[in-house]
């Protein structure tokens, strides 16, 4: 399966976006969510819809964890928010590895891009968030990373069907 594209150009598109997200991460267990953007993207904000949408997130109080590394949600799948853009340029945390490999977990993880390449997963979705344009239109392009990320794509896809060419 090949990256899908989608454009955000409200709060409310990126709200119906985390709940589709949700919706297909929670059938599918992908195992990790990988976040890419430049400072602003839109990387929390797109974290705190999913998170809120799962059972058991409505009340969350979703932030960046910048500081504290990684935050817990009680939600169904648990999700491992970590934000890595604090950290030097190679990460390798025990942690994190062990969040990657509990397939009951969901691990998403903002700033991706500071893995080091042995802690990245086999298996997931990687989503480059960038802002298009002056107008506030973001740009969510979803890639898999391997068999279950490719199911799970699969669940959003006819959500957001791709235009040829």
């Amino acid at each position: 399966m090949q990256a899908i594209s989608i454009n955000l150009t409200s709060l409310e598109d990126t709200d119906r976006l985390g709940r589709v997200l949700a919706e297909a991460l929670a059938g599918c267990n992908p195992g990790a969510l990988l976040l890419y953007g430049d400072l602003g993207a839109g990387k929390t904000t797109l974290v705190r819809m999913l998170v809120q949408s799962l059972p058991g997130g409505l009340d969350a109080e979703v932030a960046s964890p910048s500081f504290t590394i990684c935050n817990i949600y009680c939600t169904a799948p648990q999700v491992h928010h970590f934000d890595l853009y604090r950290l030097d340029s190679e990460c390798s945390d025990q942690a994190l590895e062990e969040s990657l490999d509990d397939a009951a977990v969901l691990t998403v993880v903002e700033w991706s891009e500071r893995l080091a390449a042995q802690a990245l997963p086999h298996d997931g979705i990687a989503c480059k968030l960038a802002a298009c344009d002056a107008t506030g239109l973001r740009r969510a392009t979803f890639t898999p990373l391997g068999p279950r990320g490719e199911r799970c794509l699969g669940l959003i896809t006819p959500v957001y069907p791709q235009q040829p060419g």
